[in-house]
């Protein structure tokens, strides 16, 4: 996450030196961000110097911080402010993973994994080092209490994502990075898929894993249906579970290969082991698709 750290929280008469010692480690570890202005720099290289002497690459460290602040301008991201009053309780709130709740971690994490090593690989590396945690809920009918509960680790930041499948066939304006809210959030962040659910954001390179004996029908029928349709039709369950009016009017082969879908005959997990995907993977399903995929990246940077 982005802070600002008050020039308060660096006086000498407050009793707080180990949630300031947290937050600066954590700072200086990349796990948050700190750019501070060179007049804050300055009074915290001095309480470093006077407190912990022995960290003098710390002080290094927030010099060049403060450097980078004055070329980096702005972020569009609203920083976590830390004072005298929340100081231990946002070190606390740091200190723990941020959590994004899917409906299987097997499944639905394996997709995300992949998302994230495709187009942000420093947030897969927060996976690695548990700094970011995929939360498993078994269905959309207990994500809500999955997501109570990890909120309820937070006092003062909320860092929880729940990721739900369209189950309603909602349709939501385009997605984008550009609209997202970068208030600090106070209670689980919801995003619902544009698309049914994981399986209708898998690229090609995936779907050719699938073991079905008409898996290569499947494909090539599916990626000649309309984006509405590649996006709405129950890849597992196929016509059989997708009301006709969310894919239209489809050619005779398509009816007939999609009758009853992949059923369990997509890969698990979803993603197979080794499988590296790319951002083109990804945007070979189009351009929306892509976008969404960067909105929900911006969402999981608001929590991380």
């Amino acid at each position: 996450m982005l802070l600002e750290i008050a020039e308060e929280v660096f006086s000498e008469e407050n009793d707080h030196q180990v949630s300031l010692f947290n937050i600066l480690t954590f700072t200086v570890e990349a796990r948050h961000t700190w750019l501070p202005d060179p007049a804050v720099a300055q009074v915290a290289i001095g309480y470093l110097q006077d407190n912990f002497p022995k960290k003098v690459d710390w002080q290094t460290y927030i010099a060049n911080a403060s450097k980078a602040s004055a070329w980096q301008g702005r972020e569009n991201r609203q920083p976590v402010l830390i004072t005298d009053e929340n100081v231990t309780t946002i070190a606390h709130d740091l200190s723990q993973p941020a959590v994004v709740v899917v409906e299987n971690a097997r499944n639905d994490g394996s997709f995300l994994r992949a998302v994230l090593a495709a187009y942000r690989p420093e947030m897969k590396a927060a996976v690695e080092k548990n700094w970011l945690h995929i939360d498993h809920s078994g269905g959309t009918g207990e994500q809500a209490a999955i997501a109570d509960e990890a909120a309820a680790r937070f006092h003062h930041v909320c860092r929880v994502l729940v990721v739900k499948d369209n189950d309603a066939r909602r349709s939501f304006p385009r997605r984008s990075p550009d609209s997202v809210d970068w208030d600090i959030p106070d209670e689980p962040i919801v995003h619902i898929w544009s698309r049914l659910e994981v399986e209708n954001y898998l690229p090609d390179a995936v779907l050719v894993y699938s073991d079905h004996p008409q898996a290569d029908e499947l494909l090539r029928s599916l990626r000649q249906m309309s984006t509405q349709a590649q996006g709405w039709i129950d890849m597992k369950k196929g016509l059989e579970k997708t009301p006709l009016r969310f894919v239209g009017a489809l050619a005779p082969e398509a009816e007939k290969v999609w009758r009853m879908g992949y059923r369990k005959q997509l890969p698990s997990p979803l993603i197979p082991q080794g499988l590296e995907l790319t951002v083109d993977d990804f945007r070979s399903l189009g351009d929306d698709v892509h976008d969404e995929l960067l909105y929900l990246l911006a969402l999981i940077a608001r929590v991380l």
